[in-house]
């Protein structure tokens, strides 16, 4: 049976052997707070240091390394930066991916234990005992992502169901009333994007990270949060994917939803996506939607024991944070800001008229109903603290583009990478 887990937002408590840089005199970092202006900051806080890096010679890592590039003025093996956020790439097979991805957000992942554990508000022995559940279920689903999970772990310097908790989130929150994320997809073209909502404190913590696949999968361009393997992106196949969180008074136990769109960004086509939801069952609560290069598309709803997809109207494709298709577990704070949100999408998409990126832009850029906006400042929100828009993102599936911009400054502009490493561009 697996435990239900009750959101809260509590102290967070220091465990004894989880921080990083335990070396006489040497105190580890604390990179807590907004990243708001401070995108360079943040990514050279977790570059890895070195007497060697400093002098322009290799950093000596136990393992093939595809981090960034060395460079003086910063001291140290740095990540590039694009729209105020770091951005690595992962190589190799399973287990050589998730050391590199261990050792570059160490301290990052760190701190989403300490921010995760406040949000679960259980002994860390009975989130352990759950993590456990979620490890099985993974490793029959796709034992590469174990391996992957377990070396990330390794190479972080922590328990390995932590990693495993961090990767089943959404399924240990599931009951918790919050609301964040709105995405769309234009009919007919590539044009793919949503803001991500959640708690002000991940904003410094969000990374991108592109996979160079070792085997016949794409590669893969994605954003996502230190220790967690899957989430929001694209690949060099064209096909991208985003998602929303969906409350629900329902057990959650399958295949976690961030695990789920790691192996959905590894699909070639929508056909390839429909068969890899229908290999994971049922057993989550969220919304994905899938999308190809060539406009084709699919919006598909779980509710933990069943699914639904939703009726496809043509034109704008939107989705926020409650179920459409049935009537389901209606909290009635989130409906309202969740149904404001989606009516919003749509007046907004009839008044601009174009179906481009700009377009698209403007769309998750907007400000209009405070406290229920599209792009929405940090305010209070029960149970989990100040809640907004830590991120928005727009995908070209042709091109294999993603535009990015950390915050919800709705007049920032975005940065831009692709998934082809030789296209990455820093600015908008």
């Amino acid at each position: 049976m697996i435990m239900r887990l009750k959101a809260v937002r509590s102290p967070v408590k220091k465990r004894k052997g989880l921080q990083p840089n335990k070396k006489k005199g040497k105190k580890s970092r604390n990179l807590s707070g907004s990243a708001q202006g401070h995108g360079v900051t943040h990514f050279v806080e977790i570059a890895i240091q070195s007497q060697m890096a400093r002098k322009g010679q290799p950093f000596p890592l136990p393992y093939p390394s595809s981090f960034g590039t060395l460079d003086e003025k910063w001291g140290g093996w740095k990540m590039t930066a694009i729209g105020g956020m770091p951005l690595i790439t992962l190589t190799g097979g399973p287990e050589t991916r998730g050391l590199q991805h261990g050792e570059t957000l160490r301290e990052k992942i760190h701190q989403m234990v300490d921010v995760y554990s406040g949000f679960f508000g259980l002994p860390e022995e009975q989130v352990f005992q759950t993590a456990t559940h979620f490890k099985q279920v993974i490793t029959r689903f796709q034992s590469d992502y174990a391996v992957e999970i377990d070396a990330i772990a390794k190479a972080a310097n922590l328990p390995p169901l932590w990693i495993y908790a961090l990767n089943a989130r959404s399924e240990f929150l599931s009951y918790t009333p919050a609301t964040e994320c709105t995405l769309l997809h234009f009919n007919g073209t590539s044009l793919l994007g949503q803001n991500w909502d959640w708690e002000e404190s991940l904003e410094p913590l969000i990374t991108l990270v592109r996979i160079e696949s070792n085997n016949n999968t794409p590669d893969i361009l994605m954003m996502t949060e230190p220790g967690i393997i899957g989430k929001i992106g694209l690949n060099s196949a064209g096909l991208g994917v985003c998602f929303n969180f969906l409350p629900i008074d329902r057990p959650t136990n399958g295949v976690p939803v961030h695990i789920l769109l790691r192996a959905l960004l590894e699909c070639r086509s929508i056909s390839d996506a429909r068969s890899t939801i229908e290999r994971a069952g049922n057993g989550r609560s969220a919304n994905i939607m899938v999308a190809q290069k060539n406009g084709e598309r699919f919006d598909m709803e779980f509710a933990a024991t069943e699914k639904f997809e939703l009726s496809d109207s043509g034109d704008i494709l939107a989705h926020t944070n409650h179920f459409i298709e049935q009537d389901l577990f209606a909290i009635p704070d989130v409906l309202k800001n969740s149904t404001t949100r989606l009516s919003r999408v749509q007046r907004l998409g009839d008044a601009y008229g174009g179906r481009d990126r700009r377009t698209m832009e403007k769309i998750l850029s907007d400000t209009e109903n405070p406290g229920d906006a599209i792009c929405q400042t940090y305010r209070t929100r029960a149970p989990l603290g100040q809640m907004g828009t830590v991120c928005s993102l727009t995908m070209d599936l042709e091109t294999g583009d993603m535009g990015v911009r950390l915050g919800n400054n709705a007049q920032g502009p975005f940065g831009h990478v692709s998934v082809h490493t030789s296209r990455t561009r820093k600015v908008a």
